[in-house]
């Protein structure tokens, strides 16, 4: 169709997280798994309560649910905020929590006729894969599905189809599995819509904000200008002075030697100060750099960072004086840099008004982690 912008498949987007493209977004945010727990305690123990009178063993139906719950539970613990981003690893782990609920709750209906369009176990181990939607890339949360679903459809299928009344063997094996390929299916969708739609913002605001020009910009150079007419303001009505009388006296020999000590005091001050030292004297915040790291940051980092320290001291009701920036050096020779700041960051408009700061930060630094328990915190890696 004319007019009509179509959006092409891009095997990348497979290989990001939502997490990474989107870590600000209400749907990516901390509290997804635990809303997902909350579903499968409800759901799975309302459906163990329904069908308790045609069940030979409740009590592992409801251990079930529980297995099921904590593998939400455990996605939850795992992606805190300042925590190393999870990996296949933890995925898999959490999707085998899910799995030894799955089959405990089979094995509960051994032997027992029972209607298994109320089983709950194949939505509980579909919550749980939909729990690790918003952290791990499409191909990962695909790769996981199926493999859970390679483990558990057939264990469950030969415990239950000889007890499945009203059911063949292919709608059996249909009942079974199609929670937990919707549940593949709407997690790697999730994933690749929401990094597809934000990825190109990234790229698109990093141009913009992250570029070797922008290292040079207006309120670095006129923070430049500014001293330098500072260090020439005590000097040039003297020598004025010197050049109207036309004689040089003993005192203004004395006075000369004054200033060119103050002079040369204040350049190696000056020079010994960090620009994110220089941002500080102007904005009150508090900078913590005894090794002179900030001096060492490349450009776009520096313009990142500058830019995101302005748009926190923009937020209304933020106190300037409580925001800390701390480098530290690493064993390896990379930086630390720790930003904290004394206030707290409700849900909202205030956190969209940092997003695209955050977003433009973690394309020139490493290991960018936020967190929103209480206050703001934020920190990130320079490589050496």
């Amino acid at each position: 169709m004319t007019g009509t912008r179509v959006s092409r498949f891009n095997r990348h987007f497979l290989t990001l997280s939502a997490y990474e493209v989107d870590p600000l977004s209400w749907f990516t945010g901390p509290l997804v798994p635990i809303v997902f727990a909350a579903l499968n305690l409800a759901y799975g123990g309302t459906l163990a309560i329904v069908t308790w009178a045609e069940v030979g063993s409740p009590r592992l139906q409801f251990a079930g649910v529980l297995i099921c719950t904590v593998g939400c539970v455990f996605v939850h613990v795992m992606t805190r905020p300042l925590r190393p981003r999870i990996g296949w690893g933890i995925g898999a782990i959490a999707v085998g929590i899910g799995c030894v609920g799955f089959i405990v709750s089979a094995i509960g209906y051994t032997n027992i006729v029972f209607s298994i369009e109320l089983w709950w176990a194949p939505f509980g181990l579909a919550l749980v894969l939909a729990s690790l939607a918003p952290y791990l890339p499409a191909r990962a949360l695909v790769a996981l599905g199926l493999g859970a679903l390679i483990v558990t459809s057939p264990v469950a299928y030969l415990i239950v189809h000889d007890d499945v009344p009203n059911w063949g063997p292919v709608s059996t094996v249909l009942i079974i599995v199609s929670p937990i390929v919707s549940g593949i299916t709407a997690s790697a969708a999730f994933s690749y819509v929401v990094v597809s739609r934000m990825h190109p913002l990234i790229e698109k605001r990093s141009e913009v904000l992250v570029s070797p020009e922008a290292a040079r910009d207006d309120a670095a150079e006129t923070a430049e200008r500014v001293r330098l007419a500072q260090f020439t303001a005590r000097a040039v009505p003297f020598i004025e002075a010197v050049a109207k009388a036309g004689v040089v006296t003993p005192a203004d020999r004395a006075l000369a030697g004054q200033l060119a000590r103050r002079l040369r005091d204040d350049l190696v001050t000056q020079s010994n100060v960090s620009w994110l030292e220089s941002v500080a004297s102007e904005s009150r915040l508090v900078v913590i750099d005894p090794e002179f790291r900030a001096a060492k940051m490349r450009g776009p980092q520096r313009t990142a960072l500058r830019a995101l320290l302005q748009a926190i001291l923009d937020t209304p009701g933020t106190d300037a004086g409580s925001l800390l920036v701390e480098l530290r050096g690493a064993p390896d020779g990379s930086t630390a840099v720790g930003v904290s700041l004394d206030m707290e960051l409700p849900e909202g408009r205030r956190i969209m008004h940092l997003a695209p700061y955050y977003l433009t930060l973690s394309t020139a630094v490493k290991d960018l982690q936020w967190s929103q328990d209480r206050f703001l915190k934020l920190s990130f890696n320079l490589p050496d």
